[in-house]
């Protein structure tokens, strides 16, 4: 196997190579390796592929660039640690940058995915994409006509993994007055959760 034969952290240095198709085949070839098992995700995390990874999707745009988002969505599905290893890896802002800026909703999708992989897990996760207004740029993208079915769903499904997990809930508030039916049910929901238990959050609200 490739990986026995040692190419962590060596594959990493491709990722800034100067040809271009060397840096999209070593990203792909990491997108391929991290989605096998966690071992193997967990493996590039602490060879320094989190940051590598954020890095690379910083730095590149287009089809390039969607090796690297998968890639991250990979790892952080497997638990919330490796997701928190993107988290810390600053991975959030170039995610959310593709989800936006990007024209092809292919890669938006990959975006949204990834997004909802990593904030699935708790609130602390969903804190962190909730305060870089990640909820409300999913909505966006899913309330736009223009939008494909499939970037329609995946950000639809990644908006409510996150809702269903924040806890901070003046980061839901704008979702209040935007979002459409089935997606404020799961608002609501979260505010119908927290606000009993949250002195604090239930003084803001009111």
């Amino acid at each position: 196997m490739v990986v026995e034969a040692e190419i962590f952290p060596r594959i990493l240095n491709c990722l800034k190579d100067l040809d271009n198709l060397v840096r999209k085949n070593a990203a792909t070839c990491i997108r391929e390796i991290a989605k096998q098992t966690a071992e193997l995700a967990k493996l590039i995390v602490h060879s320094g592929g989190s940051a590598a990874i954020v890095e690379y999707i910083s730095e590149t745009k287009g089809s390039n660039r969607l090796p690297g988002i998968m890639t991250l969505g990979y790892i952080s599905a497997f638990d919330e640690s490796l997701a928190m290893a993107v988290i810390i890896s600053k991975g959030i802002a170039p995610l959310k940058d593709a989800l936006i800026n990007e024209p092809e909703d292919h890669i938006k999708a990959g975006a949204a995915w990834t997004l909802g992989q990593i904030g699935r897990h708790s609130s602390e996760h969903a804190k962190a994409l909730a305060e870089a207004d990640v909820p409300s740029r999913l909505l966006a993208v899913y309330m736009l006509p223009e939008s494909s079915e499939d970037l329609k769903d995946k950000a639809n499904k990644s908006l409510k993994n996150i809702i269903q997990m924040c806890t901070h809930l003046p980061a839901l508030e704008p979702l209040l007055q935007l979002a459409p039916p089935n997606i404020l049910t799961y608002v609501c929901a979260q505010f119908a959760k927290t606000l009993p238990s949250n002195l604090e959050a239930k003084r803001a609200f009111l």
